[in-house]
C-alpha cells in the first residue's frame, strides 16, 4: 500500500500549481514506503509535505530548506528545520537515525549532487532510503528543441535557470550507486501525447527513456 494524499490530482495538473513551495507532490508521496517513523524532507519548503506525513502517521518529519521565508514557515509544522544549503550546512541529527529522505527536485540545484547523495547516506538508519524526484533532460518535447537548436532556460520547469546539473534515467542509477545506493523502484512521471507514444510503439520502444518528464526513484543502500 502507498500513501495517496487527499485531494490527488494526476502530475499533469501537480505541475500547473503556482505556489512553488507550498503544493504536496502526490507522484513523490506514492514512493515513499509506509512504516516510516522519521523523515528527512530536503527542499523541505513550507512545510506542506511534512505536515502531510506527520497528519498521516509519521512520527517526526524533519527539514532542510534553502529560503529563510519558506524554512520560517517550515518550522511551525516540522520537528527542526535547518535554513540553508545543504551543501555547506551542518546537519544536527545522527547518523542512521532518519528511515526515509526525501530529495523532490533538489539534487539537480546543487553544484556536487554525487557529495551531497553521500552526505545524506549517512543520516539512513538500517533498511531506510532515498526518494528521489529528478527531472529527465532526455524529456522528448526538450530533445524537440535541442533538434532545432533551442536550449533556454526558463524560471522553473526543465530548464529552471537554477539547475546545475542534467540526468537522464541511466545516470540518476550511476549518481546512487557511486555512493553505494541501488534503485528499488522507478516511478515515472510520463508525460507523452498520443503522437509521440504511437511513435514508440513503432520504434517497439526505442524512445521510452524520453516519455518521462521526471523520474522518481526509490534507493536503498546496495
Amino acid at each position: 500500500m502507498q500513501y495517496r494524499p487527499p485531494g490527488w490530482l494526476p502530475a499533469s495538473e501537480q505541475v500547473q500549481r503556482t505556489d512553488y513551495y507550498a503544493h504536496l507532490r502526490a507522484e513523490v508521496i506514492a514512493a515513499i514506503p509506509e512504516g516510516c517513523a522519521t523523515v528527512l524532507d530536503v527542499g523541505c519548503g513550507k512545510g506542506t509535505l511534512g505536515r502531510w506525513l506527520k497528519e498521516n502517521g509519521v512520527q517526526a518529519v524533519r527539514g532542510i530548506e534553502l529560503s529563510p521565508v519558506a524554512g520560517e514557515e517550515a518550522k511551525r509544522w516540522l520537528d527542526g528545520v535547518v535554513v540553508g544549503d545543504v551543501e555547506r550546512a551542518e546537519l544536527p541529527w545522527p547518523e542512521a537515525s532518519v528511515d526515509c529522505i526525501i530529495c523532490a527536485d533538489v539534487l539537480e540545484h546543487t553544484v556536487d549532487p554525487w557529495k551531497v547523495v553521500g552526505k545524506l547516506k549517512r543520516l539512513l538508519a538500517p533498511g531506510g532510503c532515498i526518494v528521489a524526484s529528478i527531472p529527465n533532460v532526455a524529456f522528448h518535447r526538450n530533445i524537440r528543441k535541442m533538434l532545432r537548436g533551442e536550449w533556454r532556460y526558463a524560471d522553473e520547469g526543465l530548464l529552471d535557470r537554477t539547475h546545475l546539473r542534467f540526468f537522464t534515467l541511466q545516470t540518476i542509477e550511476e549518481l546512487f550507486r557511486s555512493n553505494g545506493l541501488a534503485i528499488e523502484a522507478v516511478f515515472k512521471q510520463v508525460d507523452g501525447g498520443w503522437n509521440i507514444r504511437l511513435l514508440n510503439a513503432l520504434l517497439f520502444g526505442a524512445l521510452r527513456h524520453t516519455l518521462c518528464l521526471h523520474y522518481i526513484v526509490r534507493v536503498r543502500p546496495a
